[in-house]
């Protein structure tokens, strides 16, 4: 103890061993007795034993090793070495050779071997159960790859019958595996005019009958700048592009690109692309995001020609929008409770920092968003999955659905994924921002504690498949599409169903307003004004929606004490 009476000490014997001992040493899913109530609350039955004693397992390698490797390559050297990228060999050979820390590379591996994506490894609930496992380590550069990956898996299964070969192969390297490998799959939309304006893409595809350079005729080649391309390492790619002299209403497709032509990865000989440079970015530095140039790469098509559009949006887009929420959701569990641990344990003028009346309130905001955004990530996932994990394209395709039941159902879930996005993202910094105060001084420095990287990754995330504006929009023009036959009073009624009736009306009273509003993109007081209740509204809405899912839970509180996991660990050390 340490106060006005306490005279001088040279040798100051203050150390943080006790908190490192607690916090280096908490097993995010063994310790965590709200994760494992997640599970048990949504994970059936028949499924629960196999997924709680997979996580038990998995848990061990995630909550130390898997940590320790992401946070070395995060280290202010390594970020500068996660960015490199080496354009010609040492004989003036073109190879674009991507270069990361080992770290990074040992993540990626041993996360892939997990086959998440293969149906004879994972189910629905188990896959979903890992991911949610690993995001508690935030992106550290595998997680994007994941994401891009589950969406290019679900994209191709859905033309599996109708792919050409070269696509089906693929698609069993990316889902199937060969020998315990599986292939990482990205996704390049974005180019320099403009990111989620996905029509006004440039890059071009042309078929064309003459056999090419690299041998190859009769195919579709793509030529053109991609200007955000992420998980540039991976060895296929889903890309946008415009079909020369083939009409189609918004006259984007979809293609898978593989990064290398059969026989040509260890020659790193690139499918007539290059990686013209990689961008510095503030967050998931670890992850290379690059700028590409296509001259003439070979490229598959994925579906109809016409429904590349819809189906990169509506499938792709969405699942890694699912992906970003549930990933702070997780993340947001690990910073809730090593930012509270750390009160418990530091004290200040003779008290432990918990006991200040500003700071319990600042603790019990940041374990109540914990908790909510992870309920509510696990309810809209069982969402997905109850739709055997397949997403409607578009509200072209949804209105074709006779069933008014399911067709309300699907149009929820489709509302939900990006309402999910954009509010989870928008408090995930404002919460992490919060979560550092608790350290003072210490909470700044990169060696002390791990939020810093936290922070910028949620930056990233924030942005990544579409900002805030660019999805209420979408909401909006989606619920005026669809009132003839889903009013907006039944949809909020049936999206917040267990809430109590005055919030239940008067959101809903709020929201029909702002749907009533013909459109968003007029300038003028009223749609101004209708935008800024659009911003508030629906962060009230999904709030609602996360605590509805966390009182059904029906979890008892077990707040965690810093004196007794101390002792729990240190017994367990001994042990």
């Amino acid at each position: 103890m340490y106060g006005k009476n306490q005279e001088g000490d040279r040798d100051n014997p203050y150390d943080f061993d006790d908190y490192l001992l607690v916090r280096d040493q908490f097993n995010y899913y063994k310790d965590d007795a709200f994760f494992q109530a997640l599970i048990k609350h949504y994970v059936s039955k028949d499924e629960y034993e196999k997924i709680n004693n997979d996580l038990l397992a998995l848990s061990d390698y995630v909550s130390y090793k898997f940590r320790d490797l992401a946070d070395a390559a995060n280290t202010l050297d390594k970020r500068l070495k996660v960015t490199q990228i080496k354009h010609y060999d040492a004989h003036n050979h073109r190879i674009d050779r991507i270069e990361r820390c080992k770290e990074t590379e040992t993540l990626e591996k041993e996360i892939f071997s997990l086959g998440l994506f293969d149906p004879n490894r994972n189910t629905a609930w188990s896959r979903f159960a890992k991911l949610f496992l690993l995001y508690q380590n935030s992106e550290f550069g595998v997680m994007c790859p994941i994401a891009c990956t589950h969406g290019m898996v679900e994209f191709l299964q859905k033309y599996e019958d109708d792919l050409d070969p070269e696509a089906k192969k693929i698609l069993y390297s990316v889902r199937d595996g060969k020998g315990g490998e599986y292939k990482l799959g990205a996704q390049f939309v974005s180019e320099i005019q403009g990111g989620s304006d996905v029509p006004a893409n440039l890059v071009e595809a042309v078929y064309e009958e003459d056999e090419g350079k690299d041998g190859i005729s009769n195919c579709w080649r793509l030529y053109g700048q991609k200007f955000f391309c992420s998980a540039i390492q991976a060895d296929q790619a889903v890309v946008t592009a415009k079909p020369k002299n083939r009409s189609s209403s918004t006259r984007v497709a979809a293609f898978v690109v593989p990064s290398w032509l059969p026989g040509n990865k260890q020659k790193e000989i690139r499918n007539s692309y290059t990686i013209d440079r990689l961008k510095p970015k503030m967050g998931t530095s670890e992850l290379p995001t690059a700028e590409v140039t296509y001259n003439g790469a070979v490229a598959y098509p994925i579906g109809p020609l016409e429904k590349g559009l819809a189906n990169v949006v509506g499938i792709v887009l969405s699942i890694s929008r699912l992906h970003i929420a549930f990933g702070m959701a997780a993340a947001a569990l690990r910073i809730a409770r090593e930012a509270t641990l750390y009160t418990q344990f530091r004290t200040a003028f003779g008290v432990p920092v918990s006991s200040f009346p500003l700071m319990m309130n600042q603790i019990n905001d940041l374990n109540e968003y914990a908790k909510r955004t992870a309920a509510g990530a696990f309810k809209v996932y069982s969402e997905y999955i109850h739709f055997d994990e397949e997403l409607i394209s578009g509200i072209r395709d949804l209105q074709n659905i006779d069933d008014l039941l399911e067709r309300k159902q699907r149009f929820r879930l489709r509302e939900l994924i990006m309402l999910q996005k954009i509010v989870v993202a928008d408090e995930s910094p404002a919460m992490t921002r919060m979560a550092i105060s608790f350290f003072g001084g210490h909470g700044v420095m990169e060696d002390f504690l791990s939020l810093p990287r936290f922070i910028r990754d949620a930056f990233i995330m924030e942005l990544w498949e579409g900002p805030r504006n660019v999805l209420l929009t979408q909401m909006h023009r989606d619920m005026q599409r669809v009132r003839d036959w889903y009013p907006p009073e039944e949809f909020i009624k049936d999206l917040l169903e267990g809430a109590e009736s005055d919030v239940l009306n008067s959101l809903s009273n709020k929201y029909t307003k702002i749907i009533d509003h013909d459109s968003l993109l007029k300038v003028d007081e009223e749609t101004l004004q209708i935008c800024r209740d659009w911003q508030d509204v629906s962060n009230a809405i999904f709030r609602e929606y996360q605590r509805i899912a966390l009182k059904e839970m029906e979890y008892t509180e077990k707040p965690l004490k810093f004196s007794s996991l101390l002792r729990k660990f240190k017994k367990r050390e001994n042990i």
